[in-house]
Parts: C-alpha cells; structure tokens; sequence
C-alpha cells in the first residue's frame, strides 16, 4: 500500500475535471467548487446539483462518455466511477504523460493522490485519512465527528476570528497577541470513548 505526503493543494482558478455524475463527484465536485476551482463534470447521467451548479453557471458540464480531449489543460482528473479498473488506468497513463493529476476514487494504484474524508463546520476543516486502508472508516470517523464539533463550536470559532481580528487593530505587540490568542483556547477539551463494532471485538484470535 502506498505511503501518501499530506499536503493542501491550491485549485483555485485551475481547471479540474471530474468524471462522474453520481454521490461521489457530487462531494468531490463540492470541495473543489468551494477551493474555487474552474470545473468540468464529465457523465452520461448526473446528479440533480450537478444539473444545479451547471445551470447557474458554477461548472462546465459534458453529458457523455469521458474522452481524453476532455483532460486537456487539467490541473487534475477525478475519476468518481466507481469500479472501473480501465478507466482508472487509462487517465493515470494520461496524466503522466501530460502532466495533470489523477484521482481515483477506489483506485489507489491509478492515483496521484488521494482525498480524505472532510469534516466541515463553519470556519473549520478537519480532514481524516487512513492511507487508503479503508476510506469508510473515515467517512464513520467525520460521521461520529460531526455531531461533535455541532453549531456551538462554530459559534466559538467565530468568537475566535473576531477576537483574533480585534486584537489585530488594538495590540501592536505581537508576543501579546499570541499570548491572548492561546488564552482564548485554553481550557478546551476533547473527551470520548471508542466503541467497536462486533465484526471486530468478536473476530477469531
């Protein structure tokens, strides 16, 4: 398996193309649309914000089969069929030869990279990754995480931001405002338990 370097890419103005029209590329589509990206949905058949997002004009969408003319100029290709081996091989020989990056969903040895599960809460991102092991522990894991950063917690991140931004305007000393930015956070803590499920705990020895 494959051993990943953890690092955020900068997508915006770029253009990426997502092969797919169903759930996974709806997210995919999401977060890139969100990093302001310049994007290309590639199907035959798509999901309703697909449809959405390329009638208000947010993406350039293809109702078709993928061709390679269509990863011309990418930044990156994100292939969101899921199960098709070919496909996964055919972009990844693409990419290298062209120069773009490739990700595919179930395709860890056709990928350049991979993209974690992305817990999102107001101003805040978590991203969760088990190198590829198993993509839906992650999901569970930003699941479970979920209702615990709940809108309380985004209420206090955005205390933080003003209080950041107040101090920015009031305090010239910088050791002062660090020393009030880690006052702000101290204090906070994160406590849990896990529960495994039986498929596990009951699993021969």
């Amino acid at each position: 398996m494959k051993s990943y370097y953890q690092i955020a890419l900068d997508v915006e103005g770029r253009h990426c193309v997502v092969v797919g029209g169903g759930a996974e590329a709806v997210e995919k589509t999401e977060r890139l649309l969100e990093a302001g990206a310049r994007v290309t949905v590639v199907a035959p058949e798509v999901a309703p914000e697909l449809q959405a997002w390329a009638d208000a004009g947010r993406l350039t969408l293809h109702q078709r089969a993928f061709t390679d003319a269509d990863a011309q100029g990418a930044f990156l290709v994100q292939l969101c069929v899921k199960g098709d081996a070919a496909l996964a091989a055919r972009l990844y020989r693409l990419g290298e030869e062209q120069h773009f990056l490739v990700g595919a969903w179930d395709q860890p040895e056709c990928s350049h990279y991979t993209m974690p599960a992305l817990l999102r809460r107001g101003r805040l991102r978590l991203a969760i990754s088990t190198g590829g092991a198993s993509p839906a522990l992650a999901g569970a894991l930003r699941e479970q995480l979920e209702q615990l950063f709940d809108a309380e917690f985004e209420a206090y991140l955005e205390w933080l931001a003003e209080q950041r931004r107040a101090l920015a305007d009031t305090e010239p000393d910088r050791a002062r405002r660090a020393a009030a930015a880690r006052e702000a956070v101290a204090g906070l803590r994160i406590e849990g338990s896990i529960t495994y499920p039986e498929a596990y705990t009951k699993r021969p020895a």
